[in-house]
């Protein structure tokens, strides 16, 4: 009886040791692989209406030329009224119609970028690190549509498994990299905690730690303060529980013993 009495009490205060480690925030480092992400996942909300309309500024574009046309001098001296008339009906509506100007901006990374932002759901944020010579390492992210890497914006690729990723190359030990990346629509509809992944050549797979995700058992923890320290308190007391019951025998086991001791260092009668 002693014996399940001592496993269990060893199982009590492993596992409320484990719970207190994970609650201050220093179980992490506990076999920690070669390769890691700490991400933390965020909404990316987004004001109805916000973009860039092409065809307004074609439009507005086109007006501004033509105006110029009426306007400068020196346009005025060098073309005659009716080449001038021609430039405004032909030549204007065929350089700023919807069209172009969606091809123009979509080739400025930047104006690029503006234009999709009704497409962004989420952000994904964090740090990749290796503590040994990595190759080929990647980052699979489902929905990606748009990554930064050490403030550089890099491009996603598709896998052959029909993943989006981001290729980060080989990464010396020690070496961090600082990502970005904004997903779309279908980063929705998945367990970003499990389809998350990092890897290297030679099937080297690192470790994936995510915050910020909801919906999942004891997520509240993260929001509810006071939840924390329920819980801490009640690790704590199941680990001083655990800890007295293995105690506790010992003692007595040793007082059982020095009275014995006592007993038969007494002379006889």
């Amino acid at each position: 009886m002693r014996l399940w009495n001592s496993l269990l009490s060893v199982c009590l205060v492993l596992a409320a040791g484990l719970g207190l480690l994970v609650l201050s925030g220093n179980a992490r480092g506990l076999n920690a692989p070669t390769l890691e992400a700490r991400l933390v996942v965020r909404d990316f909300p987004v004001p109805t209406g916000f973009g860039i309309d092409p065809d307004r500024v074609g439009n507005f574009m086109a007006e501004q030329l033509s105006r110029r046309l009426d306007e400068d001098v020196a346009l005025r001296l060098t073309l005659k009224p009716g080449t001038r008339d021609k430039v405004k009906e032909l030549v204007l509506p065929r350089l700023m119609n919807v069209v172009v100007v969606q091809a123009m901006m979509n080739d400025i990374p930047e104006l690029s970028a503006i234009l999709n932002i009704g497409d962004f759901h989420r952000t994904v944020t964090g740090q990749i690190t290796t503590t040994k010579q990595a190759n080929d390492v990647a980052l699979t992210v489902p929905g990606a549509l748009l990554a930064e890497v050490n403030g550089e914006k890099v491009k996603l690729i598709n896998t052959s498994t029909g993943m989006v990723a981001l290729n980060l190359g080989d990464m010396e030990p020690g070496q961090v990299h600082t990502v970005t990346i904004w997903l779309g629509e279908d980063s929705l509809n998945s367990d970003l905690g499990r389809t998350i992944r990092v890897g290297a050549e030679a099937g080297m797979r690192g470790r994936v730690l995510l915050w910020g995700t909801q919906g999942w058992f004891g997520a509240d923890l993260e929001a509810i303060r006071w939840s924390r320290w329920l819980v801490g308190m009640l690790l704590s007391g199941t680990f001083l529980f655990g800890l007295t019951s293995l105690i506790l025998p010992v003692i007595t086991w040793r007082q059982v013993r020095v009275r014995k001791r006592t007993v038969d260092s007494l002379p006889e009668k």
